[in-house]
């Protein structure tokens, strides 16, 4: 299984006293060949935040059905304000999407998508609906 950090906050609360910082972070892990899983961890350090979020990765596996590496149909799906839209093409074009996105599929094991997004690109929101469009193919 191989893990991959998506994103890192830093959260800052504001009290009587000053400031409390906190982090949360966003992960992804799998093994390239149709399993993916994905997690958040949220601590005041950020090493623990980091373990969070692979434990929770790992735990939360999604199984798709690949076709020569490939998606056979068109996907779409929409999370919060984010919409993704997915289209099949051939491994010699590759992945034709943005980073985040990129991410999501080579850790799946995808190696020909075009990809589209409307809205919001915020990277979490982008990673969550990646993975919800990814789990129609189960």
């Amino acid at each position: 299984m191989e893990d991959r950090l998506i994103k890192l906050h830093r959260v800052t609360k504001v009290v009587k006293g000053g400031r409390i910082f906190s982090y949360t972070a966003t992960s992804i892990s799998g093994n390239k060949n149709g399993i993916i899983g994905f997690g958040r961890g949220k601590s005041k350090e950020i090493l623990d935040s980091i373990k969070k979020s692979y434990l929770k990765s790992n735990n939360n596996f999604i199984v798709i059905k690949l076709f020569k590496n490939k998606i056979p149909f068109i996907l779409y799906s929409k999370h919060c304000s984010t919409k993704i839209k997915f289209i099949p093409a051939s491994n010699i074009v590759g992945l034709v999407c943005n980073k985040y996105i990129k991410q999501v599929l080579l850790i799946s094991g995808i190696n020909g998508v075009y990809s589209k997004i409307h809205g919001s690109t915020n990277p979490i929101n982008v990673v969550i609906c990646s993975i919800k469009a990814l789990s129609l193919l189960q």
